[in-house]
C-alpha cells in the first residue's frame, strides 16, 4: 500500500466530505434534466480545479475526466442521477442537504452514486500527485441517466471508444464480477368500471420509481375515503428486505366490503402473483441458483409502481433475473398473466446479466487493493442489483458497501459511513495506480 496516496486522501478528507455535501445538495433526480446537467457539470468543473482533462458529451448527459496516456485505458463508470427522495416524512434530515452525524454523511446518493463520484476522482488526483508518468489512460465516465433507461450510456458506447476493462462503484465489495439482469415490464389495464351499488375503488397510486420496492400506497374509494398503506422502501434488486406497500394496500382493502371492479381484482391478483418475490406462482422460479458452478441467485419479481390515470391502470414489474435466465421467455409468461386479467404490455425495457473471467488480470489488480488496503481477504461474488457494468464488456461492479454493511440505496435515510467513504478512495487509488503505473498489460 503506497503511503502518499494515504497520506494525500487522508490530507483531504475535509474537502473529500465538503465536496460531497456539496453535490448531494444538487437534487439530480433522473427525470430532471436541468438540475441532472447542474450536477455533471459541478464534477466536470471540480475535475478541472484539480487539474484533468474534463469534457461534456452528448449535450450534457455523459461528461468524462481523464488522465494519462498509453494504449490502454481502465475506465471508472459512476453516475450523478439518483431516485426519487420518495415521502420526505420517513427521512430524518432534508434528503438533498448533507448531514453529518455519528460518523456518518447522510443524503440522497451518498451511497449510490456521488459519494463514489468523489471518491474515484480524488483517488485519481491522489495518483497523479505521485509525479510519476502514468503509462495507461484512466478514464472517469459519468452518467445522468442510470437509475432509469440509460439513454446516456448507450448512446456513449455507440459514439466513443470503449475502456479496455474497467469497474464501476455502484454494488459492493469484494469483486461482483456476477451480475443479475435487470427487466421492466409495464404493463396497462382497463380501470375505468364503476359499480351499480357499493363502494368501490377508484384510484391507486403507488410506487415512485421502477427500481424501488413502494413504502407508501394508497386507494381513494367512491365514497371519496383514502386508504393509505406503509411498507418499506428499498431498492428492488433484493425485494426481500423491504415490505411492498402494493401487498399491504391490498390487505388494507381486503378488510372491508367492497364492490368488485377491475382494480380490486387487479391488485388481489397482483399480490397472489408475486408476493412469493421469486415467481413460483406463475412457474417463473429458477429451477438452480448456479450457472456452471458459479451462485447466480435465483430470478426476483417487485411490483413496483401501480398508478390509476385517464381510465387505465399501469402496472410495472421489476426483475432481476439470474445469469443464464431467458428474458424472453420470463417476458412471455408475464404477457400471458397481463392477458388473462385483460391487460396489454405497453413497455419493455432489459439490460443483460454480466458474468466477467475471475483469469482477468485487471481483476487480479483489484483484488490486491482490496486486500491491502482493507485488510480483507478478496473474493468474488454476485451483485444484485444492476450497473453500467452491463454498458460495456469487461467492467465489474465493485464498491461501495463492504461486507456486514448496511444497503440504504433507494432507502429514506441513505447514507454512507466516512471511514468507508475514505477507505474506498484509498483502494481505488491504489488499485489506479497499480495500473496505470507499468507498461504491464491488464487485458
Amino acid at each position: 500500500m503506497n503511503s502518499l496516496l494515504v497520506n494525500y486522501l487522508d490530507e483531504n478528507k475535509k474537502e473529500i466530505i465538503g465536496k460531497l455535501s456539496e453535490l448531494v445538495a444538487i437534487p439530480s433526480v433522473s427525470e430532471n434534466e436541468a438540475e441532472v446537467k447542474k450536477a455533471l457539470q459541478y464534477v466536470l468543473n471540480l475535475g478541472r480545479e484539480l487539474g484533468f482533462e474534463s469534457d461534456s458529451l452528448l449535450d450534457g448527459r455523459v461528461g468524462t475526466i481523464e488522465m494519462g496516456e498509453g494504449d490502454e485505458t481502465l475506465g471508472i463508470l459512476v453516475h450523478v442521477d439518483v431516485v426519487s427522495a420518495g415521502d420526505v416524512q420517513e427521512w430524518d434530515a432534508p434528503p438533498f442537504e448533507a448531514t453529518v452525524k455519528d460518523g456518518k454523511i447522510f443524503g440522497r446518493g451518498t451511497l449510490d452514486d456521488k459519494g463514489m463520484v468523489i471518491a474515484a476522482l480524488y483517488a485519481m488526483k491522489a495518483v497523479k500527485n505521485l509525479g510519476q508518468p502514468l503509462k495507461k489512460k484512466v478514464r472517469l465516465i459519468l452518467g445522468t441517466q442510470e437509475e432509469v433507461e440509460w439513454t446516456d450510456m448507450n448512446e456513449y458506447v455507440k459514439k466513443y471508444e470503449l475502456p479496455d476493462y474497467g469497474f464501476t462503484p455502484d454494488g459492493e465489495y469484494p469483486i461482483c464480477n456476477i451480475e443479475k439482469g435487470n427487466g421492466d415490464i409495464m404493463i396497462e389495464f382497463e380501470a375505468g368500471d364503476r359499480p351499480e351499488d357499493g363502494i368501490y375503488i377508484e384510484e391507486i397510486k403507488a410506487g415512485v420509481a421502477k427500481n424501488a420496492v413502494p413504502g407508501r400506497a394508497s386507494a381513494t374509494l367512491s365514497n371519496g375515503e383514502i386508504i393509505n398503506a406503509a411498507g418499506r422502501q428499498v431498492h428492488s434488486c433484493q425485494p426481500e428486505k423491504g415490505i411492498n406497500a402494493i401487498f399491504e394496500l391490498q390487505g388494507e382493502l381486503s378488510k372491508r366490503k367492497l364492490a368488485n371492479n377491475n382494480l380490486l381484482t387487479l391488485i388481489n391478483e397482483v399480490r397472489k402473483a408475486f408476493e412469493d418475490i421469486f415467481g413460483e406462482s406463475l412457474g417463473l422460479d429458477s429451477e438452480s441458483e448456479y450457472y456452471k458452478g458459479e451462485f447466480v441467485h435465483r430470478n426476483a419479481f417487485s411490483p413496483t409502481i401501480l398508478k390509476t390515470e385517464n381510465g387505465k391502470a399501469k402496472l410495472n414489474i421489476n426483475i432481476r433475473f439470474a445469469y443464464g435466465a431467458d428474458f424472453n421467455e420470463i417476458l412471455k409468461k408475464i404477457e400471458e398473466w397481463a392477458e388473462s386479467l385483460g391487460g396489454r404490455v405497453i413497455g419493455v425495457h432489459s439490460t443483460p446479466a454480466v458474468f466477467v473471467s475471475k483469469d482477468k488480470p485487471f481483476l487480479g489488480a483489484l483484488a490486491e487493493a482490496y486486500e491491502e488496503v482493507s485488510g480483507l481477504k478478496n473474493e468474488y461474488t454476485l451483485a444484485y442489483g444492476g450497473s453500467y457494468a452491463k454498458a460495456m464488456p469487461n467492467v465489474v461492479s465493485w464498491a461501495p458497501i463492504f461486507p456486514g454493511e448496511e444497503d440504504t440505496c433507494h432507502e429514506p435515510n441513505e447514507y454512507i459511513g466516512i471511514e468507508s467513504l475514505m477507505t474506498s478512495a484509498k483502494i481505488f487509488a491504489e488499485a489506479v495506480s497499480k495500473i496505470a503505473l507499468t507498461e504491464k498489460s491488464f487485458k
